[in-house]
């Protein structure tokens, strides 16, 4: 289903809000925000979250070396599903490099645990596991898509 530009445009016009949160892909649809679309929404005067939780489903890369090029964009991601680590409840993010010491600012102390730390940190350096962990999830995209096509 293709992101209503239009819509998005009209209610930032007329609400003026500071942040527009956008799923790519969507859940539970799948439906991915194009590339066109992202930067037609990306010249808006609002700061563009983009949660791609479920990227590791879709057929695309992320774009969170976008937030490089667009200081209005943060890309959020999680450990739950490229990492297999649904229980431990940790997530990072792509920030533009402008908003950093504004995140520092708003960061409560101890916020992630230290078993939790440890197990995300084992997995960003461990590239064979992340690797073969989303490999494992991506055959469920595939019978779910086969049951969706049989209705």
């Amino acid at each position: 289903m293709p992101v209503c530009i239009a819509g998005i445009t009209a209610a930032v016009q007329q609400y003026s809000p500071k942040i527009v949160f956008l799923t790519s892909p969507n859940n539970p649809d799948g439906s991915l925000i194009q590339e066109a679309e992202l930067k037609a929404i990306l010249q808006l005067p609002v700061l563009v979250v983009l949660d791609e939780a479920y990227i590791e489903f879709a057929n695309e890369p992320s774009r969170i070396k976008w937030v490089q090029d667009y200081d209005n964009l943060v890309v959020l991601r999680t450990f739950s599903k490229s990492a297999a680590l649904a229980g431990i409840r940790v997530g990072f993010g792509g920030f533009p490099l402008g908003m950093i010491d504004f995140l520092w600012r708003a960061k409560q102390p101890y916020n992630v645990s230290a078993a939790s730390e440890i197990a995300a940190c084992a997995a960003l350096s461990n590239m064979a596991y992340l690797l073969v962990s989303s490999a494992q999830a991506t055959p469920h995209q595939t019978f779910v898509d086969l049951c969706l096509v049989r209705r």
